[in-house]
């Protein structure tokens, strides 16, 4: 789970209006599977015989014909990740020429190849922001983890880089035994930088990669809600919990029997590195190749299918389905059925909303 701002901003106006008429104003480019690490919970990266076995990249010519395509559909804003965004071979001209389209872009990187080659290009050509994954506090941790021993000081490096640019930018962290309890000095050095943290608790399994819920590298359910509820900044206040929990009155989340309770399907989607559309990274299916049909076709197929994805009728009948991160995606990775009970997520609710009744009754 991660913490989101709740001032409504140009962006998600523009998202709000885009649900109702089922825009695609918003995606995700999975330019390749291919990382310079081999983190312990990824459930993207590839070696690039497994990449070879299970397809190719697209070419920079095949990505731009895409996006103009989405373009003309109503594609606003979009995101540029991997594996690591940094070593698709065209990643600048792609770059350059989408944003030429009037495109948002934002990029998704771990920040160990940002070296100041590429600062100078971002800073050049302009981005609304970069984020960097933070890992840990130290080379050790990176080594561990991510199996780069040198990870800790080129992360840092490219931090450096960006700053003295003012290029925008904020760190991810996802909470892993191996970070846990790094987590206040992992703030420590966001506000050392000024920039935001943004942690994830939940680490979804790696059901691409073939990874059960069983197998996934994470935290038990009730460390990752003790962490969200209790390690995260700001820290949950009295009146925080209170509000929270008022959440658990409103109207359920999961209003129908079908489709997404978040904006997959109906104005974000994912675009993988084989160039299928999905509604979004979770997911293998529903899927539509971009390469042999058009992107309105794609698109058209996409909300049709997402409209007919089965939710867990567990979930549905949940008192704490307001508080819980539960959707399809989880329920198909933790389960291999949409319509399966996730219970890991539902051990991380119960624990997080226990927490809170007991923050709540402070005064």
């Amino acid at each position: 789970m991660r913490s989101h701002e709740t001032t409504e901003t140009a962006e998600t106006m523009i998202l709000r209006e885009a649900d109702v008429t089922c825009t695609p104003v918003m995606g995700v480019i999975e330019l390749l599977p291919l990382c310079n690490m081999n983190c312990r919970m990824c459930y993207v990266h590839m070696s690039k015989e497994e990449m070879d076995a299970q397809g190719r990249m697209l070419t920079c010519e095949e990505w731009l014909s895409i996006v103009k395509e989405a373009c003309e559909e109503g594609l606003l804003f979009l995101t540029l990740t991997g594996g690591e965004v940094l070593l698709y071979p065209e990643l600048k001209r792609l770059y350059t020429e989408i944003s030429q389209m009037g495109v948002v872009l934002e990029v998704k990187t771990n920040g160990t190849l940002l070296d100041e080659e590429w600062a100078d290009f971002f800073s050049e050509n302009g981005v609304q922001r970069i984020y960097i994954t933070l890992y840990g506090k130290d080379n050790a941790t990176y080594a561990a983890l991510c199996g780069n021993a040198d990870g800790f000081t080129q992360v840092m490096r490219a931090a450096g880089l960006l700053k003295e640019r003012g290029i925008p930018f904020v760190f991810d962290c996802s909470l892993t035994p191996d970070n846990i309890d790094q987590l206040p000095e992992l703030y420590q050095i966001a506000e050392a930088f000024d920039v935001p943290l943004s942690v994830a608790t939940y680490m979804f399994p790696g059901l691409r990669r073939g990874i059960t819920s069983q197998e996934q590298y994470r935290l038990a359910a009730e460390q990752a809600a003790e962490a969200e509820v209790h390690g995260c900044q700001p820290v949950t206040s009295p009146q925080t919990a209170r509000e929270t929990l008022a959440k658990l009155r409103n109207a359920p989340k999961l209003k129908g029997r079908t489709g997404f309770p978040c904006r997959a399907g109906r104005s974000v989607f994912n675009m993988n590195w084989r160039g299928e559309l999905l509604p979004c990274g979770m997911f293998l299916e529903p899927r539509i190749s971009l390469l042999e049909h058009s992107f309105r076709e794609c698109w058209d197929f996409m909300v049709d299918a997402c409209q007919k994805i089965p939710q867990c009728q567990a979930c549905i009948a949940c008192d704490l389905q307001n508080l819980c991160q539960v959707c399809p995606a989880v329920c198909m990775t933790e389960t291999g059925s949409t319509a399966g009970r996730p219970e890991y997520m539902c051990r991380m609710t119960e624990y997080r909303v226990r927490e809170l009744r007991k923050i709540a009754a402070k005064k």
